[in-house]
Parts: structure tokens; sequence; C-alpha cells
């Protein structure tokens, strides 16, 4: 990072080690505060046993708001920490890590464990007592009370516009119409909520006036009295400035994510948010761009701190911004400020905010020249949104094309249209090769009575004689598969239902379009719209040995079900020969006409299945192939499968091919992805490509390679510039090579600083040649 920001990162350095996993006792004044919080909020409860659930968890964030100690940085000029949190949490709740705004979350989260359903889902899932290791049948994996507590993004369009005084104007206007005990409970509880957020900006600034008593530096006086000033005015006010408008994006973030103890994963949209404030100012003289660059960079630096980065070996800080696409009208985001971010994030070597770039086949070159020329430069954090595919997925989901033209990526790269909707994009991983590998060689799962009569297909997997034909195969494995599917959402929703009583968000609900307008909670419903996403696991690796089964038993008939069933069993050990002609069997990715045909088919009718799936907010489960590291978890728990894959190796990744399977050039493989319609996965859909670093690879070959893919139809594009030779260089001198970075799925990290397992993994990766 830049000389300038030292004295800000040692700052921040040495109060976050205090707030850090496995420090044995956080700051005394900490500890003080948390015991007069729960002090008080159990005489609340002797005093009104019976208060509904919205109203504890406002009249919590009222004593949040009046007991914790505002936290300053001199050399910030920012306002954000509540001290309420370990230093890795971005606000999801955690059993051991304590969140303030989880309080009652930990008194009932009991009552939701003991779910009859939450034992299913745990049996057949990839949990372990805890729900945080891989095992069991490795069906499907996401939280197990039933709900996304992760991947929120605040509507911060709309408090940028409203403030929290327009809120409250808006539930008082509500309070003029009709509505039942219930609904006055949620809206004093939502106005109760935002009141609190108002006097944390309150506190700070009176922090900030007792710290200017006793400042003599010129430099830290001025970030005091900024900071003074402004908290006093956001966030109840619209931001009038662009520094107002950083300052109301990260403290409404930070305050949310501990009053709420929900993941509150989005920063912003900042170039298309701020872009006007900032020429204003620009035009006024209350800015230079050098003195933009300073905030900008001051502004991003805590997550980096926070988290730990530079020695953390899974760095996830589910902290992303999202940069150019559109605004609702459909005009392009691409301007000075966009640039300007993202020189900001590569000149400093920042690992955080994600940076989450929308695009579209007609982007700016310019655009596309810049994210290619720093990303062949080594910094790996680009997540690359084609809108062409997304703005039209989440239009056929239900959504106005305003709403679409919206939408940010949270956490990594779960879609959300912004300020009408938590997504839950990321909750519900489906592991669709362990249903193909349990179908053909079942092994012994512990079942209950409900799982055997709602998946029968589980005792026995598939007992049935050999099929005629390869269609007939397929159908009653696709019915097998769908069910799955099924029975897992409906399990997941009917225990996600209980949430409200536990979590309910007042705070977070007010800045969702449809929350105030129907007195209720975004966990009952009351956002404008209320989708779940259900992550597809294993997409080449079903594909290819679909194919295999296909070919090879069907078609050209050199292999009998029993025989490939004794090949699996025996994890392919003595079957050499029979493997390798499968391994050169057309696969997924290079281009074959009939694998990509299956491939659309099998995309197209899971897609069709899941859109009449509810869950337990009442919105509909919206498809992806979004799969994070789920494709390394719960890769150890499928056997050998038919494609050729050993038992306990890796699936496949996102859209991409098999990590063994050779792609004559990137061509190929974006015409095979052409085949299938990603507008009907408006969870997002991922490719991940491994390209070569050291200069082979020009700037303009690489925006080339953007913008094919997004002419092609392909989703969101992640490009690792990397060589396999650093890499293992790396793993015998780690000393030389301290600021590699790679992209590992949603998140990037430092190479030296990963377990040898994950950098193996990175290795293995097939390199891509433009």
């Amino acid at each position: 990072m830049r000389t300038p920001l030292l004295p800000l990162a040692r700052e921040l350095d040495v109060w976050y080690r205090r707030l850090r996993r496995g420090i044995p006792r956080e700051p005394q004044a900490v500890e003080a505060v948390r015991r007069d919080i729960d002090e008080a909020m159990a005489r609340f409860l002797a005093e009104e046993p019976d208060a509904p659930a919205a109203w504890i968890k406002a009249r919590l964030h009222q004593e949040i708001a009046e007991r914790f100690e505002p936290v300053l940085f001199r050399h910030s000029p920012f306002f954000f920490e509540l001290g309420l949190r370990p230093a890795e949490n971005w606000g999801t709740p955690h059993p051991i890590e304590r969140v303030a705004g989880a309080w009652l979350l930990e008194r009932r989260a009991g009552a939701l464990l003991r779910h009859p359903r939450v034992a299913e889902l745990r049996r057949l899932g990839a949990y372990d007592a805890k729900g945080s290791s891989v095992s069991g049948a490795g069906i499907w994996k996401g939280p197990l009370l039933g709900f996304d507590a992760d991947h929120h993004a605040l509507g911060s369009t709309r408090l940028l516009a409203l403030g929290v005084d327009g809120l409250l104007a808006e539930i008082d206007a509500r309070r003029c119409e009709p509505f039942s005990t219930e609904q006055a409970t949620t809206l004093q509880a939502m106005e109760t909520s935002l009141r609190a957020v108002l006097r944390i900006a309150e506190r700070f600034a009176a922090k900030a006036e007792t710290m200017l008593q006793q400042e003599a530096d010129p430099t830290v006086r001025r970030n005091l009295e900024r900071i003074a000033a402004t908290a006093r005015r956001i966030p109840a006010r619209p931001a009038a400035t662009f520094y107002e408008g950083l300052a109301m994006l990260l403290f409404i973030r930070e305050a949310a994510a501990t009053l709420e103890a929900i993941g509150i994963s989005v920063l912003g949209h900042p170039d298309r948010q701020l872009i006007d404030l900032y020429r204003a100012d620009l035009a006024a003289g209350r800015i230079s761009e050098e003195e933009a660059y300073d905030l900008l960079a001051r502004w991003m630096l805590p997550t980096d701190v926070k988290f730990h980065v530079w020695d953390s070996s899974w760095p996830e800080t589910s902290t992303c911004i999202n940069l150019g696409g559109c605004d609702a009208d459909g005009r392009p985001v691409w301007n000075e400020l966009t640039c300007l971010i993202i020189a900001v994030h590569r000149d400093n070597g920042f690992m955080n905010p994600k940076l989450n770039c929308r695009y579209a086949a007609d982007s700016p070159p310019e655009y596309l020249q810049l994210i290619a020329e720093t990303t062949l430069a080594g910094h790996n954090h680009f997540s690359l949104l084609n809108d062409d595919v997304l703005i039209p997925a989440c239009v056929g989901a239900g959504k106005a094309i305003s709403e679409a033209r919206h939408y940010v990526n949270g956490g990594c790269q779960e879609t959300i249209c912004e300020g009408v909707e938590h997504s839950a994009g990321a909750y519900y991983y489906f592991n669709m090769p362990r249903v193909l590998d349990l179908w053909l060689s079942p092994t012994a799962i512990e079942l209950s009575g409900e799982a055997l009569t709602a998946l029968p297909w589980l005792a026995e997997g598939d007992d049935t004689p050999d099929d005629d034909d390869f269609e007939s195969f397929f159908g009653r494995f696709m019915a097998a598969l769908q069910e799955t599917i099924r029975v897992g959402a409906a399990w997941r929703a009917e225990v996600g239902r209980l949430w409200s009583t536990a979590h309910p968000c007042p705070l977070f609900s007010t800045t969702l379009e449809g929350c105030i307008a129907a007195a209720r909670d975004y966990t009952e419903g009351g956002a404008r719209h209320n989708p779940a996403g259900i992550a597809l696991v294993g997409l080449a690796t079903l594909v290819d040995s679909l194919m295999a089964i296909r070919y090879g038993v069907f078609e050209q008939g050199w292999l009998t079900l029993a025989e490939l069933r004794r090949c699996l069993a025996d994890d392919w050990r003595g079957h050499e020969a029979l493997r390798a002609r499968i391994r050169r069997l057309p696969r997924y990715g290079q281009g074959h006409a009939e694998v990509d045909a299956l491939a659309a088919r099998l995309s197209h009718e899971l897609a069709a299945a899941i859109r009449e799936l509810l869950n337990e907010r009442g919105g509909r489960f919206q498809p992806s192939f979004f799969v994070y590291y789920a494709f390394r978890d719960f890769g150890r728990l499928v056997g050998a499968t038919p494609d050729g894959r050993s038992a306990g190796e890796p699936l496949t990744q996102g859209v991409g091919p098999d990590r063994h399977t050779a792609v004559a050039s990137p061509t190929d493989l974006l015409h095979s992805l052409s085949r299938i319609d990603f507008r009907e996965h408006p969870a997002n859909c991922v490719l991940d490509l491994q390209l070569p670093a050291g200069g082979a690879l020009a700037a303009d070959k690489v925006a080339a390679l953007v913008q094919t893919f997004a002419r092609l139809g392909g989703p969101t594009l992640q490009l690792n510039c990397v060589s396999a030779d650093e890499m293992r260089d790396a793993q015998t001198h780690p000393e030389a090579h301290r600021d590699l970075v790679v992209r590992i799925c949603g998140l990037s990290a430092y190479f030296v600083s990963l377990t040898r397992e994950v950098q193996d993994e990175i290795i293995s990766r097939a390199m891509v040649s433009l």
C-alpha cells in the first residue's frame, strides 16, 4: 500500500488485533458493554415476556445505541466501528463469535435446531454436528436453520436519496392507512431501529468533538471536524457531497451488520451512486482528484486490515463493491470514478472490497482494456458480470426492468436486485453428481422413515432392470434428481418459516421497497421480491458422466451398466484401459454438438423445475451454477464417477469443463456455453478461466475474450492470470512470492498463505491459451 496510508493501517491493526479470532479476551470495554446489553435485555424480557420478536430486536438496537463505545481512528475521516463484532465478521451470526445483534437468535436458535427437518437436512447434507465441516451423505449444503443470514445488500440507493429521515416519513405516512396490531408493532419496531441508527451517528459526532479538545495534529483535527459535522447529518439526511456519500455507505453497512447480525455483503455501487456528487464537488472546487483518491483509499483499507488478508489461509470478507453496468434507465455506467476506484484498488494492492464489474458486449473498449491490463498485471480480483444475461434473467424472474438494472452481486457473485429483495443466492447448494453416484452405487446412509418416504430411490439406488435406451435411463434419473432438489427445498423452507420468530431485522427491512408499505419484516416476505437460490454443483462432471453412459452403454455397446458399477466400486483401479477410453470420449467444453445439447437440456429442465418451488418467504427458488468452493468440499463425498473421475477428487467448477479436459481454444468452450440459456438462471453462473502469466498475453486479446464471452451469452467470468511454475516455486520459497495473488473462487488470496491442499488445487487447474 502507498506510504500515506501506513499510519492508518497501523492504527487499524492495533485495534483489530484485539478483536481477532483466537484472541483469548476482548478489550475490557467491549466485555463491559456486552454485559450491560445482556442485563438490560434480560430486564426487558422479564417485564415483557410476550413481546413480539421484531419489538425485542428493536429494543436490542436501542440498548446497543446507548451502550456501545464509538471507535474513531485518528487517520480516517470516516466513522463506522462500533466494536461489537469480531474483526473477521461482516455481520453473520456465529455460535461462538458473538455479534451484538444476534442476542435474540442466540436464545432461540435451539428451538429451530430441534425442528425435525434439521436432522433430515444434516443427515443427507454435508455437515457435522455443528453444521460446519464436510461429512454426511453430501447431497446438499446450506444453513441448517433454513435461512440465509448472509449475502445481503442494503437498499443503499434508497438511503442515499432519502436518508433515514425519509424512511421515517414513509413510516409516518403508512400509519395513516389501516393496519393490524401486528403491523403496528412492526412499524414501531422499524421506527425504533431507525432512530437507534441516528443515535449511533450522534454518539460518533460527540466522540469526535471530545477528541478534538485534546488533538493538536492539523490533519487529524480535519478528520475529526469532518466526522463531528457529518455524523449529525448522515445518515439522517441524503448525502450532499462525495465524502458524505462514501461516509453514508460505510457507516450504514457497518451499523446494520452489527445491529441486525446479518451479512451485509455489498458496500454499494459507487460509480453509479456517487458520480453526480463527485462531479459536483469537482466543479465547485470542494475536492480534487487527488483528494478523492485519498478518500477512496481510506474508505477501502479497513476491510483488508480487519481480516488480516496478508496471512489468512481463507480471507473471506464477503465485502463487495459493484462497478460499471448501467443505471435504472439503461444508461451505461462507465466514468472517471470507475477508473479512479480501480486505480486506487490496484495501486495500493488491495484485496478488498471485491471488485464485481458489470459490463456488456457493447461496453466501451476502454473499460474492458483497463480490466484486461489490470488483470495481466497480476491483480486477480475481478468478477465480470454480463448485463446482457443477468438483466434479462432478473426480468424473467419477475423483476421490473428498472429493478433488474440495479442488480448488484454480494458476498461473491450472488445476484441481488438492490433495494427490492434479499435473494439468498448461496444458501442451498445441491450436489448433482452425488445423486448419480448414489443412483448407480448406493452406499449405506442412515435414513429415517420420512426420508425413505420422500426419496425412495435412496434406499437401493437404481435397482431396476437395464433400460432399453438412454432416453429412458435419463428420464428416470432426472426424475430422481428433480425430486431430491424439491424435497430439500421443501424441508429448508419448512425450517426457514420459523426464522422470523428468532431473527427479524426491522432496520434492514426499511431499506427494501415493500416492507414499510406491507408493515412486514423481510423475513416474513415483506420485500417486493422474495427469491432464494439453488446452486447446482458439478455441471460438467454430471454431463460428461451421462455422456459416457450414453455412448458406452446405450449407443456403442462396449460397456454395460453392471460393468460400469464394478469400475466405480473399484474406483477405476484395474480398469485403466476402460477409463482411458471413456476420457477420450467427447466432453463438455470442447464444442461437441451432442454434448452441448445434453448440457443445455439438463440446464433447461432443472431450471424449469426449480422455478416452481416456493421458499420460506413465499417467493420462488432461482437456479444457478454458482458453486463457491463447494466443488472441492462436495467432491470429497462423491465416489468415482462415470466420466473417469476418481473418488474424492474435486467436481467441476461452476460452468467450466473438467480440469483434465483438453480444450483446444477458449472459443470452443465459449461456444459450448452459448448453447445454454443462462437467462434461465437469475441467481448467476460462473466460469473460471486460468490464463498464463509472464507477458505471453496482450491486453487487447484478453479484452476481446471478455467481450466475446458476453456476445455468446456467458453469465459471469473470472480470470486468474498466473504461472504454474511460479506457484510451484512459491510453495518451496514462499518468502520470494509474498505478493502473489490468486483467484480461488468467489474470493482472492495471497497464494503463500493458503493451505497446501488449496494451493495444489489451483495449480492443477487447466491453463487456457489465447
